[in-house]
């Protein structure tokens, strides 16, 4: 596996795009520039409007992509550290430093750590930092079978991390965004509200 890791992680640093395995399905990510996001987007069929999301390997990585007030980032500190790793993504005001290096007009990012061996050595290796979305054509389901992945995907990317008997969820992240101490939720996932409002 880690001669496979090491071609994916080769692959991302030239620019590439490739599928990856995560905790809930498989990913099409790419290293933050602007034109292996674009390829993501191009590959998918993806509206630009929609946003992409960042994997990180360690909670240190985000201090670089975000734009937080001490007192916001405390609030959402036990949050970090009850689910991260794990299925749930949460949407910071953005770093445009950081985020100008692939999308100028993005003024948030979701961000998470996912609970994937495999993904997290990948991340690690490549820079920590791996912009991601599901591995599929725009429209149709996300999945945990790269036997289900559209054949124009597969053939498009410029990788595919080939894993057997991966446990995926199946079940995309959970998606909070956390402003001025109050939770929105974006989008439903394994990880419920009333969890998340437990740890505030």
């Amino acid at each position: 596996m880690e001669k496979i890791e090491n071609k994916a992680i080769e692959i991302l640093k030239k620019g590439g795009v490739v599928i990856f395995p995560t905790d809930t399905v498989y990913g099409i990510g790419a290293l933050p520039k602007k034109k292996s996001v674009e390829k993501i987007y191009k590959i998918k069929h993806r509206d630009f409007s929609k946003k992409i999301i960042a994997l990180v390997s360690d909670v240190e990585k985000i201090q670089e992509m975000i734009d937080e007030t001490p007192q916001n980032l405390k609030k959402i500190q036990k949050i970090i550290d009850k689910f991260w790793p794990g299925e749930l993504t949460i949407i910071f005001n953005a770093n445009k430093n950081f985020t100008k290096k692939f999308d100028k007009n993005l003024d948030t990012i979701g961000i998470r750590i996912p609970k994937n061996k495999i993904a997290l050595e990948l991340i690690r290796n490549a820079g920590g930092i791996i912009l991601t979305t599901s591995a599929n054509l725009s429209g149709e389901p996300a999945t945990t079978d790269l036997k289900k992945i559209n054949v124009e995907v597969l053939e498009n990317v410029d990788f595919v991390i080939k894993e057997k008997g991966m446990k995926l969820t199946g079940m995309p992240s959970t998606i909070i965004k956390f402003d001025d101490g109050k939770i929105e939720l974006l989008r439903k996932g394994n990880i419920s509200l009333k969890e998340i409002r437990k740890e505030i």
